[in-house]
């Protein structure tokens, strides 16, 4: 896969200069990148502008771990990502990089917003006020780059604020490295309820985008690269949820069948 490749593909899908891209990625569907991972970087910012100023876009990616959650301690600069795929662990670790203070559920961000996004430290990475709430607001994308819908973090967006019945809260203690040194500190997290075990299914949400003309797609090697944009996305979500809380899980309890 060349640049110009990617470049090409995702002007097809709309994205323009100033766009600001939440990314999820798996990279191995698209094919081998001639430059390595630095050939996507180099595409996103041909097309939206990130690394050099003045810059006019923004790209983020899940940067989330869990081991803090286990009781290791957070680095925001040394954590690594975990199952996040190469490229947000690529992200990470670039030079211009920054990533927020969630020990769990993190972004690093590139661009003219990474400040504005990295700067906002709240106890859950998907309350009022947080980078994941500021991307909505700031009418970013939903880039998936070989993923397909289910790795959509920002559902998770959703499903907190309207208080899906299958999650719970959860407060995680531990330590964290700041500024100051190694700090004790409290995040919260709306977690899975491992009783239920609930397995959601985002695919219906995508036919909904895609019915009403807001979902794009377009091959590229062996997989897809696909956007919306997230105000579109977490319409459509809520629209679910709303209805029934329990529709996009597969696995529903037969007591709220």
């Amino acid at each position: 896969m060349t640049q110009s490749q990617l470049v090409d593909a995702l002007r097809s899908l709309g994205i323009r200069a100033g766009d600001g891209l939440l990314i999820h990625s798996a990279l191995h569907f698209l094919g081998s990148p001639v430059d390595g991972l630095a050939t996507y970087l180099q595409a996103l910012d041909e097309v939206i502008g990130c690394l050099a100023p003045p810059m006019a876009g923004t790209l983020a990616v899940p940067t989330f771990n869990f081991a803090f959650g286990e009781g290791q301690p957070y680095d925001p600069v040394q954590t690594p990502s975990k199952g996040m795929g190469t490229f947000s662990e690529y992200i990470r670790q670039h030079p211009v990089a920054r990533r927020t203070a969630h020990p769990m559920q993190s972004l690093a961000a590139i661009g003219r917003h990474r400040d504005d996004l990295v700067d906002r430290d709240t106890p859950s990475a998907f309350e009022p006020g947080s980078a994941f709430a500021r991307m909505v607001e700031l009418d970013f994308k939903l880039l998936l780059l070989g993923a397909d819908i289910q790795a959509a973090s920002i559902f998770h967006y959703s499903e907190q604020r309207l208080g899906v019945p299958y999650r719970f809260w959860k407060d995680f203690t531990g330590s964290v490295t700041t500024g100051d040194g190694l700090v004790e500190r409290t995040c919260r997290m709306y977690v899975r309820d491992l009783d239920l075990d609930p397995h959601t299914e985002l695919y219906p949400l995508q036919a909904a985008l895609q019915a009403a003309g807001q979902w794009r797609s377009v091959p590229l090697n062996y997989g897809v690269i696909a956007s919306c944009r997230l105000v579109d996305f977490v319409r459509a979500a809520d629209e679910s949820l709303l209805s029934d809380p329990w529709q996009l899980v597969v696995n529903r309890p037969s007591a709220v069948r």
